[in-house]
């Protein structure tokens, strides 16, 4: 198998994502803590129908990218929505570990298990040392010899059930073909085919894979790639591009899956049952809200426009539709557009050195106190780690702050709920209280 080095060529960073621009170059391994100084940018954002919105915005400082918050038109239970001071937050990037090309992490909440993929195609245990840094362990699993790395391939997304004995892996191989498998982590690993999807091209293969609290397995996919979704795959329920899907494995007692009943499309004959959340490009990380049970949801932008959309836990069972390629972001494309859509909750224009966002998490471990009820993502070519924080309106505040991950391509969270990013330069941060936090 011929393993591919990040990066030395600019055009390898773009192509992993499905962005547009060019990478910073990888950074030296750093053991030391790095203090957050920030930039604080606001926003305010008035949506209607399924024209583009209307954007008033008050910047605060100019150095780091300007991030746009929109407040979409769907209506929403109110809830009591915590007061948090993003311009209050101090924080630092503590290096834990390096790795090659990491790409994403698991843990049941509450349990000390941590598994970390690494894109080339192994997943290994992670413990804790005493001193807050992690150990590698040896490879639990290893698709090295069936993963493909060329263009935004190779092993891209693993989960965990909520008891931590199934494993699930997201991969794709040189045909290219997308591959979900579960794996039972007591027994002697030889795993279980879950789904496959034939790839038209060798980009936006999503890759990410989440379970619910329920058990159930949330599937990322893209649009099937090249540009502006040519085979007009996001807007067609009867694909399974361009989704999120929602399903149950019954692994291992049972081969293969079936659809929840109350997915939202169950009893449509023209829709595949098993998508949850539609008209993605390719959705690079999405998360449960382990508090609300909201999901945000990073969709990676074409030429001008990079989003994240939180779906309120109450309307995920409404089958949202999140527009692509109608709409780029906020921003009405020339393609037709759909009966009825989600415009994003927060948008950053694509611009040097900005090139394809990076979905997290709600951070809610309290080892930071003040962080929790705190939406973490980025972009992986700036690497600038961004907060968000959703207001009782509505709306979702942002902040850019100067934390900076040389290709950032995901965060992830352990047992305890603390979090990390993940840089496939090889390093991992854990995200810690600065200095003055």
């Amino acid at each position: 198998m011929t393993r591919l080095r990040w990066f030395g060529a600019a055009v390898a960073a773009a192509l992993l994502l499905g962005g547009c621009g060019s990478p910073a170059p990888p950074a030296a391994d750093a053991t030391t803590t790095t203090r957050a100084t920030t930039t604080t940018t606001t926003t305010t954002t008035t949506t209607t129908a399924t024209s583009a919105p209307t954007t008033t915005t008050t910047t605060t400082a100019t150095s780091a990218p300007t991030t746009t918050t929109t407040t979409s038109t769907s209506t929403t239970t109110t809830t009591t929505v915590p007061v948090v001071d993003l311009d209050a937050l101090d924080l630092a990037l503590q290096h834990v570990v390096t790795l090659e090309q990491p790409i994403a992490l698991a843990a049941p909440p509450g349990s000390d298990l941590l598994l970390a993929a690494e894109r080339t195609g192994t997943v290994r245990f992670l413990d804790l040392r005493a001193d807050g840094t992690l150990e590698a362990g040896e490879p639990i699993l290893d698709l090295s010899d069936r993963v493909d790395l060329r263009g935004e391939g190779g092993l891209l997304g693993i989960a965990l059930s909520p008891d931590g004995t199934v494993l699930y892996a997201h991969w794709t191989d040189g045909t290219p073909t997308s591959h979900v498998d579960a794996y039972l982590l007591t027994g002697d690993m030889a795993g279980r085919t879950l789904l496959t999807l034939d790839q038209p091209f060798r980009n936006h293969n999503g890759g990410g894979l989440v379970v619910d609290d329920r058990g159930r397995l949330l599937i990322g996919l893209g649009d099937g790639g090249d540009r502006w979704d040519p085979l007009d795959h996001a807007q067609d329920r009867s694909t399974l591009f361009g989704t999120i899907l929602r399903i149950e494995t019954g692994y291992p007692e049972a081969d293969g899956y079936v659809v929840p009943d109350d997915n939202p499309f169950v009893d449509d004959p023209a829709a595949r049952p098993e998508i949850l959340v539609w008209g993605l490009r390719n959705p690079w990380r999405f998360a449960l809200d382990r508090a609300t049970g909201d999901l945000w949801v990073a969709d990676v932008g074409q030429d001008e426009v990079e989003e994240v959309t939180r779906i309120p836990a109450g309307e995920l069972d409404d089958g949202p539709n999140l527009g692509w390629p109608a709409f780029e972001g906020d921003r009405r494309t020339d393609r037709p557009a759909p009966d009825d859509h989600r415009l994003p909750d927060i948008t950053y224009p694509l611009e040097d050195p900005a090139c394809s966002v990076t979905g997290g998490h709600v951070h809610r471990g309290g080892d930071v106190p003040d962080l929790d009820d705190v939406y973490l993502f980025g972009d992986f070519c700036d690497g600038l780690v961004r907060l968000a924080v959703r207001r009782a309106d509505g709306s979702v505040e942002t902040r850019t702050t100067d934390l900076v991950v040389p290709l950032l391509a995901s965060f992830g969270e352990d047992g305890a709920g603390r979090s990390y990013a993940l840089s496939l330069a090889g390093n991992v941060y854990r995200i810690v209280a600065g200095p003055g936090g």
